[in-house]
């Protein structure tokens, strides 16, 4: 009985060893597989922050612009901005009574 038992143990064993073989090539496969896609995704990534970061720095540019010609018009024509300041304060509050 004992050799009936080491043998279908040795069976049982050498089962077990072959899945977990098995097992661990379909988990390698996947890591390389999985590799290359988070390298695309982390340069995607990457692209997408040097985008933003160039957008951010043309509108802080277009920003620059926009001020300076605010303050040259200010400067040129004083009364005129006054003025409209005011209208524009006016007609804002007969819109919200």
């Amino acid at each position: 009985m004992d050799t009936m038992t080491g043998t279908t143990a040795d069976r049982l064993h050498g089962s077990v060893d072959r899945a977990a073989q098995g097992a661990h090539q379909v988990i390698d496969q996947g890591a390389a597989k999985a590799g290359p896609a988070f390298d695309r995704l982390r340069d995607s990534a990457l692209s997408a922050g040097d985008t933003i970061h160039a957008k951010m720095d043309d509108l802080s540019g277009m920003r620059e612009e926009w001020v300076g010609s605010m303050r040259d018009q200010v400067r040129a024509h004083p009364l005129a901005v006054v003025g409209g300041a005011v209208l524009v304060g006016l007609l804002l509050g007969r819109m919200t009574r």
